[in-house]
C-alpha cells in the first residue's frame, strides 16, 4: 500500500481492488485505483438525508427499497461508490448492491467536486437512470434523468413544495423545509 493523500475533508489510499475487497470493515469508497475516506457527515447532512428517506420510503413501489450510504458496485466493474440514498428493488445482498438502482442521491458537502464531476460521470456510465443533487449550501435540488449515457437536468427546485421524480414515481417535498 502507497502513502495517502489529503485534500479538503478526503484521504486517497491506492490500492488494489482485491486489497480493498480484503478489507474487513470497508471504511470508505473505491475508485480511481485508491480507497477514498472522508469525515462523516455533519448534523444537517444527516438530517437531510435522513427526511428525504422517510419521504421517500413514503412513496416507494413495491418490491423496492430506500437505503442510505450503502455500496453500489455495478457487476463487472472494479470500484464501489457509497450514494447518500438509493431506491432499488429488495435485495439479499449484504455488502454491495449489485444491481441499478433506481435512483441515486447525493447531499452535497465540502467534497463538491466528487459529487459533482467524478460521481455524477460514474453514475451516468453506470446506467443509473435518475439521479437527485442536494445541495444545503446553495438552497438547490437537482433531479437528472439518463439520456444516451448522459444525464440531463429535469429539475431545479430552490423552495416551496417540489414534486421529484424518478421513472413514474413523485415524491412531494417542501424544499424549504427539507434545506431549513
Amino acid at each position: 500500500m502507497s502513502i495517502a493523500s489529503h485534500s479538503d475533508d478526503l484521504t486517497r489510499v491506492p490500492m488494489s481492488w482485491d486489497e480493498y475487497l480484503a478489507l474487513e470493515n470497508t471504511p470508505g469508497e473505491y475508485y480511481g485505483g485508491s480507497l477514498v475516506t472522508m469525515a462523516p457527515p455533519g448534523q444537517d447532512h444527516q438530517r437531510i438525508m435522513f427526511e428525504l428517506q422517510m419521504l421517500i420510503r413514503q412513496h416507494l413501489a413495491p418490491g423496492t427499497s430506500v437505503t442510505q450510504a450503502w455500496g453500489w458496485t455495478p457487476n463487472g466493474v472494479r470500484e464501489e461508490l457509497i450514494p447518500d440514498l438509493m431506491v432499488h428493488d429488495k435485495t439479499d445482498e449484504q455488502r454491495t448492491l449489485r444491481t441499478t438502482p433506481h435512483l441515486v442521491v447525493e447531499i452535497l458537502s465540502s467534497n463538491r467536486r466528487d459529487d459533482l464531476v467524478g460521481k455524477l460521470n460514474r453514475y451516468a456510465q453506470w446506467g443509473a437512470p435518475h439521479h437527485w443533487i442536494v445541495d444545503p449550501r446553495d438552497r438547490l435540488v437537482l433531479t437528472h434523468d439518463l439520456r444516451e449515457g448522459y444525464f440531463v437536468e429535469t429539475g431545479r427546485f430552490t423552495g416551496g413544495m417540489a414534486r421529484l421524480t424518478y421513472g413514474e414515481t413523485v415524491v412531494p417535498v417542501d424544499v424549504d423545509a427539507l434545506l431549513g
